[in-house]
Formats: structure tokens, sequence, C-alpha cells
């Protein structure tokens, strides 16, 4: 069981820089995506629900009376789940209150003979007086479903923000001891020192276009941001080879060139697209033989051509809501599909990459519990893929719901990135903002997320739902949230002098630093890395 606590030992230094204690619940980021003979304890000892009541049909459709619940609460709800049905079967928690019905709290697919478990939670807009938890399947199906080990834990948003900042104390920062002596080892006190984080270790970027090449003004507004990049459609099959047998590299490459000479990080999307309305049309028209050799080029002239240029591969977007290949190539498709491109660019870590996975969990065809088994079969059938992308366009975003859903994602083990981040243009620009802020904050505390992409490529037109900023490259409001969460996860440059010991400490974001000391008339210039780690990083330096 992983429990975060807020007291971490960071060698007795920098503690101004960790969050202050404060009463109250500690998250608990315990998950389970296997189907176990006997439910877990219940997270947080219950909860509010240690004594819960129980309501309506407890049968087939168990359920929870719930008392004075909060607006300005963040609720954490779990339980374990059997059914007495042959067939696993999708099971759903929603909320009711006077006020609105929550249809999706959070879901799992429950099976017979064992107990699978589910883990969301909820936010509500207005404070409900009597409100009421349900369990029950939402395709209207008649089943027996047997509960245990129920719990829902609240956290205000000052407990919430507490535990954020802990994890990524814990895993975006480390502790550094630099030692500066003279030739014989004597530490030198007063001696000073300057430290300047000049690259992170966090991937955190966004999609672009090609209306970025040439443009100097956003390459200079880009480059001073983001050290990772996609490109939103210049890779795709329909972008690069638009007539059968007319491949064209042009744009790409000249993008490519860009991230490259500017030593950022991209992410190759994507090889091929299970939605028939972005497949090339030419590709809809072929069938058999022909549509088998037509996948084996695209994948042969794309990855041949890149190799070792991306970092990630989406392989078949979005294959949970889609499956034109299968339907048309059969069953073992995207197996030969990932093969493929494993032979092919063997360095690279492919991606399953879908929609509506954190976003909500109200679309059946893309559930956490889906997106397992589907990465389970595949590698059982022997494909080498390492990476789970979760695209991250959200509608209003449901904190305890995504923490929970990256909980059990982090079970397997694999990189997690969010990898097309943004917030419904419904919303204006300031409310864009302000629910951006809150998925970036979860997604960069959750330990096992490793990268966060933002789809804002500033195209002709403007962007696919939210822009960072206005054609002139003023910053937009979602545009001033990651400038200031930037600089929030930065180290940036320290000044101090050595103590009695010759030693000077600090807690710093993980990434490359460099560091100046002067002692009398004698400077020293080196770098050093900074790489995720529990103990104390030392560095030596001899005057």
């Amino acid at each position: 069981m992983y429990i975060y606590t807020y007291t971490i030992c960071i060698c007795c230094i920098c503690t101004d820089s960790l969050p202050a204690i404060l009463d109250g619940p500690l998250y608990d980021s315990s998950a389970y995506t296997e189907c176990k003979l006997q439910p877990e304890k219940p997270l947080y000892n219950g909860g509010i629900l240690n004594n819960p009541l129980l309501n309506g049909d407890r049968i087939h459709s168990p359920s929870f009376v719930l008392q004075n619940l909060d607006n300005a609460t963040k609720y954490c709800f779990s339980i374990w789940i059997k059914i007495k049905e042959p067939e696993p079967a999708l099971v759903r928690a929603s909320l009711v209150t006077e006020a609105t019905t929550l249809n999706c709290i959070g879901t799992v697919i429950a099976k017979e003979g064992c107990w699978s478990f589910l883990k969301g939670g909820f936010v509500l807009s207005s404070p409900s007086y009597l409100s009421t938890l349900y369990i029950q399947n939402p395709d209207g199906r008649n089943i027996s479903i047997e509960i245990a080990s129920a719990s829902l834990q609240p956290f205000t948003d000052q407990q919430w923000r507490l535990n954020q900042e802990t994890k990524i104390n814990q895993a975006r920062k480390r502790a550094v001891n630099i030692h500066i002596s003279d030739k014989k080892g004597i530490g030198l006190k007063g001696a000073g020192v300057r430290v300047e984080l000049v690259s992170k270790d966090f991937p955190f970027g966004s999609a672009i276009a090609s209306t970025i090449l040439g443009n100097s003004l956003y390459q200079k507004w880009f480059v001073e941001r983001f050290n990772a990049a996609v490109f939103e459609n210049e890779l795709k099959w329909d972008a690069t080879e638009h007539t059968q047998g007319q491949l064209n590299y042009t744009i790409p490459d000249q993008m490519v060139e860009f991230v490259r000479s500017n030593q950022i990080i991209a992410r190759g999307h994507n090889i091929f697209w299970e939605n028939p309305k972005y497949i090339p049309k030419w590709v809809l028209n072929l069938t058999g033989s022909d549509l088998e050799s037509a996948v084996e080029s695209r994948i042969e002239s794309l990855m041949n051509k890149y190799k070792e240029e991306f970092i990630h591969w989406d392989v078949s977007n979005e294959m949970l809501h889609y499956d034109f290949y299968e339907k048309n190539l059969g069953p073992n498709a995207t197996l030969r599909f990932f093969g493929s491109a494993h032979r092919a660019d063997p360095l690279a870590t492919l991606f399953m990459n879908e929609f509506n996975v954190v976003e909500t969990c109200m679309d059946a065809d893309s559930t956490v519990d889906t997106y397992v088994s589907r990465m389970r079969e595949l590698k059982m059938g022997g494909v080498s893929m390492d990476g789970i992308g979760l695209q991250g366009h959200f509608d209003v975003p449901n904190s305890p719901l995504m923490r929970g859903v990256l909980d059990k994602l982090a079970t397997l083990g694999l990189p997690i990135w969010l990898t097309e981040v943004d917030i419904s243009n419904k919303f204006n620009k300031e409310t864009q903002a302000i629910y951006l802020e809150e998925v970036l904050r979860e997604g960069y505390s959750h330990p096992a997320v490793d990268g966060i992409i933002l789809w804002t490529a500033l195209r002709r037109g403007g962007c696919y739902q939210m822009c960072l900023t206005d054609g002139d490259f003023n910053n937009l409001p979602a545009g001033e949230t990651v400038d200031n969460l930037l600089k929030e996860w930065d180290t940036g440059i320290l000044n101090g002098q050595t103590d009695e010991h010759g030693s000077y400490t600090f807690f710093g974001f993980l990434g490359e630093y460099k560091v100046t000391a002067k002692y009398g008339n004698d400077t020293f210039g080196s770098t050093f890395s900074l790489p995720r780690g529990q103990e104390t990083k030392q560095f030596n330096i001899q005057m």
C-alpha cells in the first residue's frame, strides 16, 4: 500500500521549500487492476462511510445515503465489487443530489468469483444536504452486485494542494549538497556559490504545426518555454501520402530539424489512426492484399525515414474507439503494427493513445479497466508496448477521478504521458485557464506521469480548442497559467555561501545544473545532473 505522507526527510535542509504540515487526511494512492479472491480493507477505514447507510435495491443497485456534502471539498470514492454473472460487466458509480446528477464518478469491469476495485470521486458545484450514491450496471442489465470495503474520504482544497506539493517534492525534486574544499580537502567557509537549473528533467511541451516554420517569433516563444513537442498533423498518413504513392515529407523534415536544432524531444504522432474520418480516402477503398501492402509500406517508409528521431510513436491511435484496420485486416492487425514498428525503431517507446480515459468515466469504450485490459491483451500477443498515452481533452475536470484513474494505470509500472491536454472551447478563456491549471497540477504531481504535452498548436485560424497566446504571441489566460506553473516548477538561479563545513545545500527540481564557485580570486565552474533519487546528491568542488 502506498500512502503519501506530509513529512519528507531531506537531511533537515531547505525546510522553506516544503509545504507546511497540516492536520488532515493523507492521500492513499493504493490501487488494484487484478481481480482478487478477497477484497482489501477500505481506504481511510471507510472515511465518512465507516458506518454506511445502505438504501434501495441492495442486490442489483446498492446505494449509500450521504448527508451534508460540501461544494468546497474533493471526495475520493473507492469500493470493491463482485458480480454474479458469467460474463464480466461494467459497473458504474453515480451520485444524485437535490440539484444535480453526476452520472459517473468511477467505473470498474467486475467479474464473477473475484473482487474488482473501483476508484474515483467527485466535486460538487453546490452543497447537498441529502444525496444518494448508486452502484449499478449502466446497460440496464439486472446483475446481482456484491460490494465490500466502501470508502468516501473528503479533502479540502488546501489538503488536496498539500498532497500535490508533497508528491512534487518527492518525485520532482531532490536535495543537493555542494561541498567546496581546498586541495587538501578542507572545507572552505564563505565561498560564493551560484547554481542555475539550465535544463529541466520533466518533459513539458506543446503540439506544433507547420506554421512554426519560418516564424522566428513563434520559434522563440516556443523554445523559451518547452522542452518537448509533437507535430499536430504533419506526420499523419493523409499529410505525408495524400495520394497513393506520392510521398511528401518536406514539412515534417523541416519540423524535425527545428526540434533537433533546439534540443527539444518529440513524440511521433501517429503511424495509423483507426478513425475512418482521418484515414486517406484512397486507403479506405483498398481491401485484402492491397490494404496489407499499403500499411506495410506506410510503416516501412515512415519508420525508416525517422528512425531514432522520435522518442515515442503512437502506433494505432484511438484503437479503443475505432477499429478500421482490424475490421479489414483481421483481429491481429494491431499486433502486426506494433511488431513492425518495434523492429523498425527498437529505441522508440510505443504507445497506446486514447481520449476519455482520465477526462471522464462516462465513455464505456475507454474506461480505465478497458484500457488496462487492451494493453494486457497486446502484451500477451507479444507486442513491445511500453507507454500509456492519455490525450486529456477536458471539459470540467474531476480531480479525484483523474487521480484515481492514474493510480490504477500506475499499477502497470509503465510511463504515463498526458499527450494532448486542452480544455473545451465551450468555456471562456478565463475558465479554460482555471481548469487547465487544475489538470496540469494533477498530472505533474502524480509520480507515475512522465511527461505532459499541450494540444495548443497555433495554426492558421487559431488552435484546436484552446490557445495559449494570440497571433502576436501575447499570453491569453491559459498561456499565463502555463508560464506561472513553469516558473513555479523551476529552481531558477540560487546564490549563497558555504557554511562552516564548506557546504551549500538546496532542494531543487530534477535536471541539469550549472554551478559556479568563487573563493578569493579563484573561480571554478562546472555542471552536474540531478536525476530522481531519495538520497541527497553530493557534488564536490576543489578550489
